[in-house]
């Protein structure tokens, strides 16, 4: 078969023998059969590398649930907050068969805003936006997990083990061999199988808290408060704002500024603070409280001098249905358990020759003070317990009493600087860069301090755990012009048989208090456990969980064999990233692409 012609050329020697005339067109066209032939096998080959492709390289999923939600999204409602202008996800994969697909007579029909808790009606005919939208798309690196094992914290695709034509798509928290206790919303290890992000210090039966790496952690914190979507009720002066100056009476005083932007529909108040003219030496420090309005429940209303522990409050889960009986309202506008993982993130500018910024975090009545030196961008955490220093950072050799990193923040900047204390470590980024310690972030309290429990403290002469961040200036003057709060996930301690469920820990459980929206100060700390949940991983298992743990089936319940956790053998591979979410509609222009959910999976 000619697959190319064949020219004469006038440089060629004259004994060549010449083309007969009209063989370049008899080259050139093929036999109809033959054209169809070639574009077959054309196609089957294509056919037979995307299946190869398919099954042993990668493959694309949809997300159906959200028991991995706020990182991937199930079926679910995509909103911008008519109060404050925050855009949230609310989860509605009840309005679909779990086993079918097919729509049921179901509809989510109000949600309600992570931030200011204000509930969001849905009007699906007057706003396109405000239709149920389906699961993320994913893509499924098969080969990676054909080549090495899976790692603590990967996002896993794998055959479910009690049903193995369903595919389940989780987070690893636990590897083969381990065992795996669940305490105070974090994971502990005992016999770790590779020592990697895992403390040092081991507690008295032997469990160590695994640590998640800085882009898990900065991928997985969840929004509590945020200066740019203030609800009405701060911006009009109802209720006191969050961030309030802390300072000494003999210091400049934080002034904070509201204006209200009613042209802006994303965000209806611009806020800022700013302190000017601090003496050297001394520090004004603007400290959070976590408030919220509660005047729209009955007998309940805005009070200043109110506070609420964060709780590990996830508004994707909170939702109303109609149905063909009605409405049935599951909406709560609080959390369960007292959440003492939070980072802050501020947007700050420093005038030229101030002295230093202060940024502090607190959990369980320990404050953890960073100090830049605006100088030589130098940073230094130190710990305090009951106002004294203590060394609790996890060294080569024993603790050490601080930690230490070189940072770009200098006087006469401006930056965006995030502080979090997460799973018993602190990170710091500058400008999104992560700002490694000199020794590893990692700290444990329960080495320093002896008798130490785990649970919120408020004192009158210090707010500490009712006012867990602030951010200072010490001799200078700065502007904050965002200030944000986050919170790590809180792995619940929760197992489920049918309908009824059990908890093996309440660190502190808001929702059994007297007043179940708000712990009030002073609030009793008896629901303290020191037992958690405890599982053990045989051989070839692994422990799968999802980052929506209070709305995860996962291994918590998976109780089939005598050992807990997920077969290796089932595994499929590894979520690589989301290549097509949900599309948006604007100006009655549909299947506009959403390229801010389009990332890698952290």
């Amino acid at each position: 078969m000619a697959l190319s012609s064949t020219k004469s050329n006038s440089s060629a020697s004259a004994s060549q023998p010449q083309a007969e005339p009209g063989a370049d067109s008899a080259a050139e066209s093929q036999p109809p059969v033959q054209v169809f032939r070639e574009t077959i096998e054309s196609l089957a080959v294509a056919f037979i590398l995307a299946l190869l492709f398919k099954s042993f390289v990668a493959d694309a999923f949809i997300i159906p649930t959200g028991s991995m939600a706020p990182t991937l999204m199930g079926a679910h409602k995509d909103i911008q907050c008519e109060h404050c202008g925050y855009q949230y996800q609310s989860g509605a994969s009840e309005e679909f068969d779990s086993s079918t697909g097919a729509r049921k007579e179901v509809m989510v029909v109000e949600t309600i805003c992570p931030l200011c808790r204000k509930r969001e009606s849905m009007d699906i005919e007057k706003n396109k936006n405000h239709a149920t939208f389906s699961g993320d798309r994913i893509l499924v690196s098969k080969l990676t997990y054909a080549l090495s094992d899976p790692k603590r914290w990967e996002v896993i695709v794998f055959k479910f083990i009690e049903q193995a034509k369903l595919n389940y798509i989780k987070r690893c928290v636990g590897l083969p061999g381990e065992t795996l206790k669940i305490w105070h919303g974090d994971i502990y290890i005992k016999n770790p199988k590779y020592p990697n992000g895992i403390s040092t210090y081991e507690s008295a039966d032997g469990f160590r808290i695994a640590r998640k790496p800085p882009s898990v952690v900065g991928a997985t914190l969840q929004a509590i408060a945020d200066t740019e979507h203030l609800s009405p009720a701060v911006g009009e002066g109802r209720l006191e704002d969050s961030w309030q100056d802390a300072s000494k009476e003999s210091i400049p005083k934080w002034q904070t500024q509201i204006q209200a932007t009613p042209t802006n529909r994303s965000s209806k108040y611009r806020w800022d603070a700013q302190v000017s003219d601090v003496p050297e030496g001394s520090t004004a420090m603007l400290r959070f409280t976590h408030r919220l309005d509660e005047s729209s429940r009955s007998g309940t209303s805005p009070n200043s001098g109110d506070f609420r522990f964060i709780t590990d409050f996830t508004a994707y889960n909170q939702k109303t249905f109609r149905t063909a009986n009605g409405r049935s309202d599951m909406i709560e506008t609080d959390g369960a358990h007292w959440v003492g993982d939070l980072a802050g993130q501020w947007h700050i500018s420093t005038s030229k020759g101030t002295q230093a910024l202060e940024l502090l975090l607190v959990e369980g009545g320990v404050e953890f003070l960073c100090q830049i030196d605006l100088s030589t961008g130098k940073a230094t955490v130190r710990a305090l317990h009951d106002g004294k220093a203590i060394s609790v950072f996890e060294a080569t050799q024993g603790f050490a009493p601080t930690l230490e990193a070189q940072t770009p923040v200098r006087s006469g900047s401006t930056h965006r600087i995030r502080y979090a204390n997460v799973d018993d470590s602190l990170r710091l980024w500058v400008d999104g860069k992560s700002i490694p310690w000199g020794i590893d972030g990692g700290y444990s309290i329960q080495a320093a301090v002896e008798n130490y429990r785990h649970l919120p403290v408020h004192r009158p002469e210090n707010p500490l755990d009712a006012a867990p961040l602030g951010i200072g200036i010490q001799g200078g003057s700065g502007k904050i012009l965002q200030a944000q709060v986050f919170r790590d996930i809180f792995y619940t301690a929760t197992t489920f048989g049918g309908s009824s469920s059990s908890s093996y820990d309440d660190p502190i459980n808001v929702r059994n208090t007297k007043e179940p929206y708000r712990m009030a100060k002073g609030a009793s700390q008896s629901d303290w456990s020191p037992e958690g949940l405890i599982y053990q991983l045989g051989p070839g298992d692994y422990f799968p969980m999802g980052d929506n743990t209070q709305a995860s089936s996962d291994a918590r319940m998976w109780n089939v064999r005598q050992e807990a956790g997920q077969p290796g053998r089932l595994m499929i591979g590894r979520a690589v990233m989301v290549f097509w979410p949900h599309y948006w509609t604007y100006g009655g222009i549909p299947f506009i692409p959403n390229f801010q959910r389009m990332s890698l999976i952290r």
